[in-house]
């Protein structure tokens, strides 16, 4: 049996490991600005209640559940893209279906719970407000105007948010690819 010399670059490794990386810090950074904890005061006049408050205050504990998941699962994956560059590995292995699956699916998860925790705060917000200014059912323009921006805003900004995190998950998975092209290139010359 033969051994199997490290093919890779050093340099290309690392790089291709700081890219993943930085991908990842992006996603725990926009975790944290979503983990703001509000204070409940009622309004009188077409108050929303108890039922709402509650709700409230359950979708803001599941959305933290998920940025936390998200934020662990992240960096679970960036701990698992460090060892890349403390051992001796092959492309081939670095590149194995498993592999790729693991780092696309890790990347995946924590993106998808990203979302549901953005929409889970989205959803909890709407409930502030109709604590606040009252039930959406009542039809009190401050209560329309503040949830129409907050929908609107949210989103828009889940519209650009999610084609550029898939394009980014696709491409994810298939980085360590050109990083093999780019070697076998470099073996032939």
């Amino acid at each position: 049996m033969s051994q199997v010399k490290s093919d890779i670059n050093s340099e290309d490794m690392e790089a291709t490991v700081e890219v993943h990386q930085n991908a990842l810090d992006d996603l725990v950074n926009v975790n944290t600005l979503f983990t703001a904890v509000f204070n409940i005061e009622g309004n009188k006049q077409c108050e929303a209640g108890v039922r709402v408050a509650r709700r409230l205050v359950k979708n803001e504990v599941i959305s933290f559940a998920c940025y936390l998941f998200s934020s662990l699962v992240a960096k679970s994956l960036k701990t698992h893209l460090f060892t890349y560059l403390l051992s001796q590995h092959t492309l081939e292995k670095i590149n194995c279906k498993s592999s790729k699956g693991l780092r696309g699916t890790l990347f995946a998860l924590s993106t998808s719970t990203s979302v549901i925790g953005g929409v889970l705060l989205l959803y909890s917000m709407v409930d502030m407000i109709q604590l606040r200014l009252g039930k959406i059912a009542c039809k009190g323009t401050e209560t329309l105007n503040a949830v129409g921006a907050l929908m609107a805003v949210n989103i828009l900004a889940l519209v650009i948010y999610i084609p550029f995190v898939s394009h980014a998950i696709y491409k994810f998975t298939k980085i360590f690819d050109k990083l093999q092209e780019k070697q076998k290139l470099s073996n032939e010359n």
